[in-house]
């Protein structure tokens, strides 16, 4: 407790990331409102309650950005420690995170939204067009047919004494692309905000997501859908929407729809547990879509250049293991970080985010050279 005797306290000042404001309370003898007292609780992490002024044996936390858990989204296991790239001492952190997988409370099967259907079937249709063909492929050791001029070549080596493996049969197989996508929206409070009289960020995210996921589900490729945000290292949140090894249906729809915004934007961890997940694909070609409205921000250090130099290191990363990161933003002051972050062909800016829906499948077709 201050007892007005305190001496001078000497600080380096760029160490200093928070403040905290103490104010004397004692409910036996003052009961009026402090306005001073309400703006200090309105910026502090952590509340500390004391009775009196002499030195208090016990403090109560209270967390004010995390709703209860009864309210809250449903965790899915201990969560996952995951590194984190510090700058300043030019080192990887490890186990500096905690990521934990959550699962949208309140998610029902939904049927597609009644204003998606025109769009969502336009898309399917085009998207169809652009599935794998069947066709023949010649000179194969075992097949539907047989081959006549890989025949007629195989019986003039033979007579040339050159004796192989016989390749004289042809088949009709698909020719598909070996292709795993992993798309991770950014569900941070900065997308609760207004584009529209009749729409939210989240509404316009919700709504690409869903028409992405019906635009794939035509071209069979394989893809997952994640959402993420954070209250500190300790509690990164990813909200699982759909693993590569579901089918979309009705229940992926109704965890898209039922994901709130909220928290903050800790974008490093998030990137490299998708990396994890996109590793462990069998595919070839492995794309990383993030879907972002601004910069990587959360409570403690994580802002600006700590923030930043994290997320790049991330993607640093993602590359190395032979990922493709692309990043599809709203936000119009992109162009002052983004390019650091995936290169100056890494990123699209969408200017009306309500084109946003119809815009990501077309992207995504670009990017797979479809």
């Amino acid at each position: 407790m201050p007892d007005g005797n305190s001496g001078l306290l000497m600080f380096r000042l760029e160490s200093l990331f928070s403040w905290t404001e103490y104010t004397p309370v004692n409910r036996t003898t003052d009961e009026d409102p402090n306005d001073d007292a309400a703006r200090a609780a309105a910026d502090m992490d952590v509340i500390t309650v004391a009775h009196d002024r002499k030195a208090s044996s016990q403090k109560i936390k209270l967390d004010l950005d995390l709703p209860n858990a009864e309210y809250d989204d449903i965790p899915q296991g201990e969560g996952i420690p995951l590194p984190e790239w510090d700058y300043r001492k030019q080192r990887l952190l490890p186990g500096h995170c905690r990521l934990q997988i959550m699962l949208p409370r309140g998610a029902q099967e939904l049927a597609l939204p009644a204003h998606l259907q025109a769009a969502a079937r336009q898309l399917r249709h085009r998207f169809e067009a652009l599935q794998p063909r069947r066709e023949w492929r010649n000179h194969q050791q075992d097949g539907a047919e047989l081959d006549t001029d890989s025949y007629i070549l195989h019986l003039t080596e033979r007579q040339r004494g050159q004796v192989d493996m016989p390749m004289v049969y042809r088949d009709c197989r698909k020719q598909g692309r070996d292709l795993s996508c992993l798309l991770l929206a950014d569900f941070s409070m900065s997308t609760d905000s207004w584009v529209s009289n009749t729409s939210r960020v989240v509404d316009v995210v919700r709504d690409a997501l869903i028409l992405f996921a019906e635009s794939l589900s035509a071209t069979r490729d394989r893809f997952a859908l994640y959402g993420f945000a954070s209250v500190n290292r300790q509690n990164v949140r990813l909200y699982h929407l759909k693993k590569f090894t579901e089918r979309y249906d009705g229940q992926v729809r109704g965890r898209i729809m039922a994901t709130q915004p909220g928290y903050y934007t800790r974008m490093g961890a998030a990137i490299r547990h998708a990396t994890q997940l996109l590793e462990a694909e069998p595919s070839q070609q492995k794309l990383l879509l993030l879907l972002t409205d601004g910069k990587p921000n959360d409570l403690d250090i994580y802002e600006g250049r700590y923030g930043l130099e994290d997320t790049r290191m991330a993607l640093q990363e993602a590359r190395r293991k032979g990922l493709k990161p692309f990043c599809v933003t709203i936000d119009d002051k992109a162009e002052d970080y983004l390019p650091r972050l995936f290169g100056q062909n890494g990123w699209v800016l969408v200017k009306k985010a309500e084109e946003l829906p119809q815009k990501l499948p077309q992207l995504y077709a670009l990017l797979t050279g479809r």
